[in-house]
C-alpha cells in the first residue's frame, strides 16, 4: 500500500463522521429538546432493530428446522417402503407448512441415499479387508438385478447393501463379474481386499468363479436335490397332488378347504410348493402329512387315481421325508440371520453332522424318537426300515461331503480375526434384499426407476443413519411446496 493510499484510508472514518454529524445537525437539530431525549430515542431505535433481527433469526431457524423435518419425513417413508406421495398425506394431516411434496420426498431420499453410500464407501476404503455376498434375481419388470452385500469392520462389524444394480440381457458368470467390478470401480474401492465371498451363482470357467466359497444354505439345498431318486419321486408326487388341489382351479381349492373344515382337520389349507424357497419343501410335506387322510378322500371324490398313496412303502418314505426335511429346515433357520460369522455357521454344521449319526441309529433301532411322524405311523402298523435306510444314506453322506470339501484356507483365516468376522457364509441377506425389493417395487410402483428403487431399498435396510442435520444445513430454508 502506498503512502497516499494509507493517508486516504486514515481519513475515511473522519470523513464519514463529518458527514453523519452534518446530517444530524441539518435534519434532526429540532427533533430533540435535550441530550437525554436524544439518548432515549437512540436506545429505542437500537432495541427495535435488535428485535427485528431476532425475529429474522427465529424465522430462519424455523425454516431450517422445517428442512430437517422434511428430511426425516422422507427417511421414514423410505424406511417403511411407502410411496413418495405419502408425504402429501403427512403434510395435509399434521404439518401443512413443511415441504413434503412427492417431488421433494424423492429428492430428499436420493440425497440421503447418496450420503449413506458415501459413508459406506469411506468405511470400505479404510477397512483392511472386507467380504461380499452376491446373488441375482428378477424384479417385477423382468429386469435382472444383482444384489451385492458387503461386510467390513468399522467400529463394529457392518453388513450393508452395496448395490442393487440392473444386469445386462444375459446373466452369465462373466456378466456378473463385470457388473460387480464396475460397481466397485465407480466408487474407487480396491477389490483385492476382498476375502472369500459367498456367491449364489458362479460361472463354470469364467466370472464369479474366482470367489471360491459357495453359500452354505444353497449347498444344503443342492445336497437335498442330489439325494436318492426314490425321495425325488415322493416329492414329485406330492407336488403333483398339491398342484391339482391348489392350482387346478379356485373352485377345486375351495372344495378342498371346505372338506378340511368338515373333517375337523387341524390344517386349514396346503401351501403351494415353490422350489426356490428354502423352507417351502419342508412346510408342504409337513402340511401334506398332517392332512393325509383328507387328501386321499378328496382325490377319491374327484376320481383322481394316485396309487402311490396306497403303497405302504411309499407312505413310509413320505413320512420319513417330512421328518428329515423338518430337521433340515431347523438347520437352515439357524444358518440364516445377520451378524453370523463363518465359524458360527461351521459350528452349526458340525453339530448337525453329529446329529446325523443319532438319526441313523434312531432309524436302525426303530425307536423313531427324532422322527415324530414315523413314530405316529409305527403306532398304527409295523414299519420296515430297510427302504428308509437306503433312502437316507445318500443325502446324509452328501451333506457331510459338501462341508468337508470347503477350502483349506479357512485354517489360515482363523489367525486373522478381522477377516474371520467379515467372511460371509451364506447369501441369506441377499435373499432378504430381494424380498424388500419386491415390497418396494410392487405392482402399484412398477414405474420406479432402477436408481430410485435401489435407493429406497438401501434406506430401508441400512444400519447407517443418514446425516440429516448436515444435509439440512446445506439447504436454504423454504416454505411449504
Amino acid at each position: 500500500m502506498t503512502r497516499r493510499s494509507q493517508m486516504a484510508a486514515g481519513q475515511a472514518p473522519r470523513a464519514l463522521q463529518l458527514i453523519v454529524k452534518r446530517h444530524f445537525e441539518t435534519k434532526h437539530q429540532k427533533t430533540f429538546t435535550d441530550e437525554a431525549e436524544k439518548v432515549e430515542s437512540i436506545t429505542c431505535t437500537v432495541s427495535r432493530y435488535e428485535k427485528q433481527a431476532s425475529t429474522l433469526q427465529v424465522f430462519t431457524a424455523a425454516k431450517h428446522h422445517g428442512t430437517q423435518v422434511s428430511f426425516r419425513i422422507a427417511h421414514c417413508i423410505a424406511k417403511h417402503g411407502k410411496p413418495f406421495t405419502d408425504g402429501e398425506f403427512v403434510k395435509e394431516a399434521f404439518l401443512s407448512n413443511i415441504p413434503a411434496s412427492a417431488r421433494t420426498v424423492e429428492r430428499r431420499i436420493q440425497e440421503m441415499g447418496d450420503n449413506v453410500r458415501a459413508q459406506q464407501t469411506a468405511g470400505l476404503k479404510e477397512a483392511q479387508v472386507f467380504s461380499v455376498a452376491l446373488d441375482e434375481s428378477v424384479d417385477i419388470n423382468g429386469v435382472p438385478r444383482l444384489a451385492v452385500m458387503v461386510r467390513y469392520c468399522d467400529v463394529a462389524v457392518q453388513e450393508e447393501l452395496f448395490c442393487l444394480t440392473p444386469m445386462p440381457e444375459t446373466t452369465r458368470g462373466e456378466d456378473v463379474a463385470n457388473v460387480f467390478k464396475e460397481c466397485f470401480d465407480e466408487q474407487g474401492i480396491d477389490i483385492t481386499k476382498i476375502s472369500d465371498g459367498a456367491p449364489a451363482m458362479v460361472g463354470k470357467h469364467r466370472g464369479a468363479v474366482t470367489m471360491k466359497l459357495h453359500c452354505m444354505i444353497h449347498q444344503e439345498n443342492l445336497c437335498a436335490k442330489m439325494s436318492n431318486s426314490d425321495l425325488h419321486d415322493v416329492m414329485a408326487t406330492v407336488a403333483k397332488v398339491v398342484n391339482f388341489i391348489v392350482k387346478q382351479s379356485p373352485f377345486t381349492h375351495r372344495q378342498f378347504q371346505s372338506l378340511l373344515e368338515e373333517m375337523d382337520s387341524s390344517c386349514k389349507d396346503i401351501p403351494l410348493h415353490c422350489a426356490v424357497r428354502w423352507l417351502c419343501c419342508g412346510k408342504v410335506l409337513e402340511r401334506f402329512v398332517d392332512c393325509f387322510d383328507v387328501v386321499k378322500k378328496f382325490l377319491a371324490e374327484k376320481g383322481q387315481s394316485q396309487p402311490e398313496l396306497e403303497d405302504e412303502k411309499w407312505v413310509e418314505k413320505l413320512f420319513f421325508l417330512a421328518d428329515i426335511t423338518g430337521h433340515l429346515n431347523e438347520l437352515i433357520l439357524k444358518l440364516q440371520g445377520s451378524g453370523q460369522t463363518v465359524l458360527d455357521m461351521r459350528d452349526t454344521w458340525e453339530a448337525f453332522i453329529q446329529k446325523l449319526a443319532v438319526f441313523s441309529s434312531d432309524i436302525e433301532t426303530s425307536t423313531f424318537r427324532y422322527f415324530k411322524r414315523l413314530r405316529e405311523l409305527s403306532a398304527q402298523r409295523s414299519i420296515s426300515t430297510t427302504e428308509i435306510h437306503r433312502a437316507q444314506d445318500t443325502p446324509l453322506r452328501c451333506i457331510f461331503t459338501c462341508w468337508t470339501s470347503l477350502p483349506d484356507k479357512f485354517n489360515c483365516l482363523k489367525n486373522i480375526a478381522q477377516a474371520l468376522l467379515t467372511v460371509f457364509g451364506s447369501t441369506y441377506l441377499c435373499e432378504q434384499i430381494f424380498s424388500h425389493m419386491k415390497s418396494v417395487l410392487s405392482a402399484s410402483r412398477c414405474r420406479l426407476t432402477a436408481g430410485h428403487s435401489e435407493t429406497c431399498v438401501l434406506l430401508k435396510v441400512t444400519k447407517c443413519d443418514p446425516q440429516i442435520t448436515q444435509l439440512a444445513n446445506t439447504k436454504q430454508g423454504q416454505g411449504s411446496h
